[in-house]
């Protein structure tokens, strides 16, 4: 697990701040109006230098969303992101060069993510022809630096991503994501798509690039394994919310809203003599065309009580550092 001490004082790096992503929906061909699919609808939190930062939830409660906004892949609705002192959704050319130079990614399916039509070395050199000016033989040799900095070799270069397989495709991927010396890294589901033997070994290695290269990770992930053994911090998403947030430790012994609480009830312990309880959730996750009013979780929520249903419940900290949004506190 990580050593969430290594982070304390940190300073921070990419500041998220309110940020809301609502697509807008036509009603159809009789009925006119136009609704919004609020996709993200008011996200918070910092990333610190050297952490890696997680976040959880079901499909689709927004965790990619809000990682495609990180990256300007997706334009927001309404909020902020700050990186150091680059107001990242106000850029001119050179400032948006910059901060996507400074973020990169690397994405769950290798095999899409990867042009099955370029040779390796022209998959990692690409970034670097892009936004440096250094020569082809300066590239090529970057290129066979960050081939060997994820555990492959040079001459893979030459090669073409089917010759690999979904381990060492991702390994590319990394390499790629290296190759103009980041200081974030967005990892979408990273492991999910790979076979469990692979996945420690992969999660190994960005631990030892994070470490190497003192980066910070934003880890997009549904897996309450992978997000315990990988994260200092962790914000748990609920319908484009976010409802909690914690140390990873400090999440996992002590979950403070009822659906962080479902989320490990349902997650496999990792001992088999460990006793916990089952929480069952009833009903669908509500559309979120129409969300409910109140807190978007109480038509499923084991502990609702009047307040709920009526009063949207405001993001406190119980304990320092501990964050939650749930009436059960305030």
């Amino acid at each position: 697990m990580s050593d969430n001490s290594r982070n304390e004082n940190g300073s921070n790096l990419l500041q998220v701040s309110n940020l809301k992503k609502h697509f807008p929906v036509s009603g159809g061909f009789i009925k006119r109006s136009r609704s919004f699919l609020r996709a993200v609808d008011g996200v918070s939190f910092i990333i610190r230098e050297g952490e890696t930062y997680g976040l959880v939830g079901e499909s689709g409660c927004g965790k990619t969303t809000t990682a495609k906004m990180v990256l300007l892949l997706e334009e927001p609705t309404d909020g902020g992101i700050q990186f150091e002192d680059l107001d990242a959704l106000n850029l001119d050319r050179e400032g948006t060069r910059l901060y996507k130079s400074s973020i990169q990614a690397v994405f769950q399916d290798p095999w899409a993510s990867l042009n099955p039509r370029m040779r390796v070395r022209d998959i990692i050199g690409e970034p670097l022809e892009i936004n440096t000016t250094m020569t082809r033989e300066k590239i090529r040799g970057r290129v066979s630096e960050v081939l060997e900095e994820v555990g492959l070799q040079a001459y893979h270069a030459n090669l073409y991503p089917h010759e690999f397989s979904g381990g060492q495709r991702q390994r590319i991927a990394m390499a790629r994501a290296l190759a103009l010396n980041p200081k974030v890294v967005v990892l979408d589901e990273p492991v999910s798509g790979l076979d469990v033997s692979i996945r420690a070994q992969i999660m190994n290695l960005l631990k030892d690039l994070q470490a190497e290269y003192d980066l910070s990770y934003l880890l997009i992930a549904h897996d309450l394994a992978t997000v315990r053994y990988m994260c200092d911090r962790i914000g748990v998403m609920y319908l484009g919310r976010l409802v909690e947030e914690a140390d990873t430790e400090e999440l996992f012994e002590n979950p403070l809203h009822p659906y962080t609480r479902a989320l490990m009830s349902a997650a496999l312990p990792s001992h088999p003599d460990i006793e916990r309880e089952e929480i069952i959730l009833t009903g669908e996750v509500p559309s979120p065309l129409n969300p409910p009013p109140g807190c978007h979780f109480h038509p499923r929520c084991q502990a609702v009580f009047k307040p709920c249903s009526v009063l949207d419940p405001q993001m406190i900290e119980p304990t320092p550092g501990h964050k939650v949004v749930c009436h059960l506190y305030s």
